[in-house]
């Protein structure tokens, strides 16, 4: 009975002093057992490495073996191994069941448990506490010390209760892997294998407390235990002062050990010291020696000479650093015969890493084995199964229907289901029953061929699953039943077929990575199920339930990667993967904010409270302080592993293109040598890179597109070698010519613009579209696309039923006999009410009563409906203008009111459309041509009014928008200023014409600033801020507004339709435009680019427009000169010019 530690530097041969020491003992004392256990990853390895060692290359009585194999060998030999092993997505599965039984007693955990992810945290918590050795009754001293009125208490009262419901679970049925080794110490004396056995530790970086558990009774029952452990010579291994220093992890292994074997009374032998200079790994490789003797002991010692066994590369990005990683492994396969195995790459995250490895080595053919398992939650055929439940637990919405459709496993074309999900969005179909009924109604371009393919489309889907649904419906069923229906279904459906099909075309597109998982995951899910069923078989459960229990049970699931074959490159990540005789290593991503890793997920006991715990002698697993600790030590072993090169790379710029430090260990390695390379990759040209016909076609593309770089001679060479490719020079021309790619003349002919937009005038609108951006003019009103009709009720429906129910409004004012001033505020609460509920009607929408939400906005619209018509008419009485006509039609449009205030010899009117929106007048977006529509409401109103008055002028008085809306203003204590905050913020918007006569009609008597139009008065005057134009200028913009009609009207039957949007200081264009990723606009392509419009004060509008009236007037007259000129020419002179100057 004895201990020996073997300890030495990385690389000093510890593993291989012991694998020689076990192989001689070995065949001096063949019938000795001889067990070296080593961590799971290791097992398979090890054997290999003893195997051809061993001079015989056979071994038979020396057993490699991970602790888990060990107690599933020893359990089977005592005849205790009846009881079956839980693993982790049994875990989670019944302590998902647990969760949703003991709900009501949990008190901090409640509202936290079904998030995703949550009951893993559990899960962990208790492993933990098994590991731990501490029972749910052994709790009890825990909650003693957090003090039981604390948060902390609680948050143990309710991990407590689930750790205790889940070893009842357990009790008699299931062992946890945890509790393996637990039964393992109760049955280890009656072990004949173990029984004065030599065990032998390798490749371990410390020990669980029931790890030392089973190593005491090792000590106790076996031969001898020998342990390797890192060690640096200056450091005494007994003596643990710091549990935060480098080799904290091995001097804890060694002291807990050193403790156990004095308790067991085992002799502690002299340790095997392989402390020798130079270290046999670093033999060749002196900077790499000194790394290993100096790293994060920040003694201060430099390396002075020029060396190239470590170097740093700097890279734009994490794709970046992955390429430079494989154009490095190239150089070396290549040029330095190194074989793939001796290659490893280890990523700081390879969740951020993996998907870029695979997909760059795969382009540059680089074999390599990802040490790493993948989430299958996102597996096509996981979610196949998640959204047929999800499916059925909503009552088949249209999401979930089209989520479990659109997952390319359920036999439907893209065709089908496009045509099939337009008609559900149309006519918002939802509801089983639904789907069951047969579908008579139709959308708004549904033919009968079209309705009788969707009948047979429904059809066919409805007979898929009526089985499955009819089960899922039923009110008592247990997961057996659930799980039962499921298989039949898939089974039915021969999805397992669809997998391999699936898989057979990721490995055909060179997915390998996707093709290994689709290989995998119908026996993972099928496994789940069975788990499913003999853990919580006829236990009675709810569909909602069971989805949980699916995703909980999915979220442990992990596809397995394929043992590495001969000769990969090896590729994981920091603290789980494990390396062995390698000659290079590539680090990535060694930036600050993933060395150290981000352990902030302290799990559901912080740090602060592990170290309180730690004080009062409860030992938990470390905290995030010490993981990075460890992480730091794992780094070091990682770094000191390759015998001839160290790379490491760090990027400027994260994936998501956040800017990025580099860590501080590459400022420690700056430090340490003082010729260090730094490459920074942005600085060099195609000639250093390592390139293959597939890679380098980026480095082409990227000359094609700047002509800087095509000049280079390398680029030329590159061009040269492509073209002379038989396999690649047509893509090489096809490149070239999309290289030269610009913004083609998308103007149409005459011929064409006549026929598809017709000779009938244009609506104000569709003018403003045209002038906003022609292309989308063309979409819309030539091709005459449109977005995809919804089931919903949308703001231009509110704003449609709100337009409607005002007229009504009025109507029903003329009908009562009375003006609107003279309406008391009982008969306008009525009328409003009665107008929007008829309006609904009318508008035959019946969205508006699909839900309760949608239902809402009655009682809202009838709230905004009479406070716009309280406010319209407190506006009327504060002027003499009355209103004249209610959406008064004429040729390309429709005015929403026209109000008038006649005299003797005048008719005053005023323009007033209703909006929903925020929307007010800018001069500038008129000047321009996007907001005419005002302006030309009142050309027409004027022409109008002139032929009902034939005798009178017509005085435009003002344009406005009334903006629709129920302010919410604060509170006020007198009702009079509540009254006026009320009307200020409903004051009308637009633009006045600045006469005294007309400002008397619109607001008779206002001081400061109107509550009726945007004007105020000053001692002086007008205010700056009154919107304001002075009657000629009020002329001038009606003048220029028909002019601006006409010039766009003329551009449009031009055939006018290029992609060139405009932009108005922070608006443009494209960003409420529907066709925005069809029209091809895109402003890195030579020739698109916005038509930039000023954003310019009303002064300065207007000092253009009154010059460009000028302009034409001067253009004008020299056209009728000329004529004159040419008449006068033929004798007929005088008598035009008399006709033309009479005018």
């Amino acid at each position: 009975m004895a201990l020996q530690f073997i300890f030495g530097n990385p690389g000093s041969g510890k593993s291989h002093y012991l694998y020689e020491h076990i192989i001689r003992e070995s065949m001096k004392h063949p019938d000795t057992n001889y067990i070296i256990l080593v961590p799971e990853q290791f097992t398979m390895q090890t054997q290999k490495e003893l195997v051809l060692r061993h001079p015989r290359h056979g071994i038979m009585n020396i057993d490699v073996l991970s602790f888990a194999r060990l107690a599933f060998r020893v359990l089977e030999e005592t005849g205790n191994g009846s009881r079956e092993i839980l693993d982790d997505e049994g875990k989670n599965l019944i302590l998902r069941r647990l969760a949703g039984k003991k709900e009501d007693s949990l008190k901090v955990l409640k509202g936290n448990i079904k998030k995703p992810g949550y009951i893993s945290e559990v899960k962990s918590v208790i492993s933990e506490l098994t590991q731990y050795n501490i029972s749910p009754d052994g709790m009890d001293d825990m909650i003693t010390e957090a003090d039981e009125s604390s948060y902390l208490a609680w948050k143990l009262k309710d991990i407590q209760v689930m750790y205790q419901a889940f070893e009842e679970y357990l009790a008699d049925k299931y062992i946890t892997k945890e509790e393996i080794l637990d039964i393992l110490c109760n049955v280890m004396d009656k072990s004949r294998m173990l029984k004065d056995s030599v065990i032998a530790l390798d490749g371990f970086t410390g020990f669980t407390p029931l790890q030392n558990k089973v190593l005491g009774e090792m000590l106790h029952h076996c031969q001898k235990v020998m342990i390797t452990v890192t060690m640096d010579k200056r450091e005494d291994p007994y003596v643990m002062k710091d549990k935060y220093q480098l080799f904290a992890l091995s001097k804890q292994m060694v002291t807990s050990l050193v403790r156990i074997a004095v308790e067991k009374k085992v002799l502690v032998e002299e340790p095997v010291c392989l402390y020798q200079e130079p270290i046999w790994r670093f033999r060749n490789a002196p900077a790499l020696a000194f790394l290993e003797k100096e790293l994060f002991r920040y003694s201060g010692r430099t390396y002075r000479e020029k060396q190239s066994n470590v170097r740093i590369y700097a890279a734009t990005n994490p794709r970046m650093e992955v390429e430079c990683a494989a154009q490095r492994i190239r150089f070396l396969i290549r040029k330095k015969e190194y074989r793939y195995r001796e290659i490893a790459v280890i990523a700081s995250d390879m969740n951020l890493y993996a998907d870029e490895i695979e997909k760059t080595f795969r382009e540059y053919e680089i074999p390599v084995f990802m040490d790493y398992k993948r989430n299958v939650l996102l597996n096509s055929f996981v979610e196949y199964i998640r959204s047929l439940l999800a499916m059925a637990e909503q009552n088949f919405s249209a999401e979930s229907v089209f989520r479990f459709l659109r997952t390319d496993l359920t036999g439907f074309t893209g065709e089908e289901l496009d045509l099939l999900e337009n008609y559900v969005l149309a006519l918002g179909i939802r509801g089983y029953k639904k789907w069951q009924e047969k579908w008579i109604r139709r959308a708004k371009d549904t033919t009968e061929e079209d309705l009788e393919v969707l009948n047979h489309l429904r059809v066919r889907f409805v007979e898929k699953t009526e089985d499955l649904v009819f089960v899922l419906k039923q009110r008592q069923k247990t997961v057996r039943d659930v799980t039962l229906a499921i298989c039949e279904f898939l089974e039915k459906e021969e999805i397992q077929k669809r997998v391999k099909v699936l898989e057979n075309q990721f490995t055909e597109a060179g997915e390998l990575a996707l093709a290994k998982e689709y290989a995998q995951i119908y026996r993972v899910v099928m496994e789940l199920f069975d788990k499913f069923v003999s853990l919580l078989g006829d236990e009675r459960i709810a569909l909602k339930e069971y989805r949980e229990l699916l995703d909980a049970g999915m979220e442990e699931a992990r596809i397995g990667v394929i043992p590495p074959s001969l000769d990969e490159v090896m590729a994981g990540d920091i603290e789980r993967t494990r390396l062995k005789d390698i000659r290079a290593l590539i680090l990535l991503g060694v930036n600050d904010s993933l060395i150290p890793g981000n352990a902030s997920a302290g799990g559901l006991i912080s740090d602060r409270d592990r170290e309180r715990f730690e004080e009062r002698g409860i030992a938990l697993a470390p905290g995030t302080r010490e993981k990075s600790y460890i992480q730091k030590f794992y780094l070091y072993l990682h770094m000191t592993k390759p015998t001839e090169e160290l790379m490491l790379t760090y990027s400027k710029v994260s994936a998501d293109g956040k800017s990025r430090r580099a860590a501080y260990l590459i400022g420690d390695l700056k430090r340490m040598y003082t010729k260090l390379p730094v490459f920074n990759m942005d600085k060099y040209g195609m000639e250093t890179k390592e390139m293959l016909p597939q890679t380098g076609i980026g480095s082409l593309i990227e000359g094609l597109q700047n002509p800087k770089k095509m000049e280079e001679g390398s680029w030329q060479e590159l061009y040269r070698w492509y073209c002379a490719q038989e396999d690649w020079s047509e893509k090489v021309h096809d490149l070239a010519r999309i290289s030269r790619y610009r913004r083609p003349e998308d103007d149409l002919t005459l011929q064409t613009a006549r026929k598809l937009y017709g000779d009938w005038a244009p609506s104000i609108s569709r003018l403003e579209k045209f002038a906003a951006c022609a292309c989308a003019h063309f979409l819309t009103y030539g091709l005459r696309l449109k977005e995809r009709e919804v089931y919903e009720f949308a703001a231009l429906d509110f704003g449609n039923i709100f337009h409607k129910a005002l007229e009504k409004y009025a109507r029903r004012v003329e009908r009562e006999g009375l003006e609107w001033t003279e309406v008391t505020k009982e008969q306008q609460e009525q009328f409003a009410s009665e107008s929007v509920d008829e309006s609904i009607v009318d508008y035959s929408n019946t969205v508006i009563y699909s839900s309760a939400r949608n239902a809402y906005i009655v009682p809202r619209m009838k709230r905004m409906m009479n406070r716009t018509v309280w406010a319209m008419t407190k506006q009327l009485r504060k002027g003499s203008f009355k209103p004249e006509g209610y959406e008064v039609s004429f040729g390309s449009g429709k005015i929403d009111r026209i109000d008038t205030c006649e005299t003797e010899d005048q008719v005053y009117v005023k323009i007033l459309d209703y909006k929903t929106g925020a929307k007010s007048f800018d001069m500038a977006a008129f000047y321009h041509g996007l907001q005419m529509q005002l302006v030309v409401y009142m050309e027409e109103a004027v022409r109008l009014e002139e032929r009902k008055h034939p005798g009178k002028k017509i005085v435009p008085a003002g344009i406005f928008y009334y903006r629709m809306k129920d302010p919410i203003v604060g509170k006020e204590l007198d009702e009079e200023k509540l009254e006026e905050a009320i009307l200020k913020e409903l004051r009308l918007d637009g633009i006045i014409r600045q006469e005294d006569a007309v400002i008397q009609r619109l607001d008779a008597d206002f001081s400061g600033n109107s509550l009726v139009i945007p004007a105020g008065k000053t001692k002086s005057g007008y205010s700056k801020a009154s919107k304001m134009l002075l009657p000629e200028e009020f002329d001038a913009v009606l003048t220029y507004a028909e002019k601006r009609r006409t010039d766009l009207q003329g551009a449009m039957y031009r055939g006018k339709a290029e992609a060139l949007p405009y932009e108005m200081g922070t608006q443009n264009g494209c960003t409420y435009c529907p066709y925005r990723d069809i029209c091809g606009f895109d402003e890195q392509i030579e020739g698109y680019e916005y038509r930039k419009l000023e954003k310019l004060p009303k002064e300065i509008v207007m000092e253009k427009i009154m010059a460009k009236l000028e302009e034409d007037k001067f253009y004008l007259f020299a056209w009728i000169g000329i004529v004159l000129n040419a008449l006068t020419l033929l004798g007929i002179g005088g008598i035009v010019a008399v006709g033309v100057y009479g005018l």
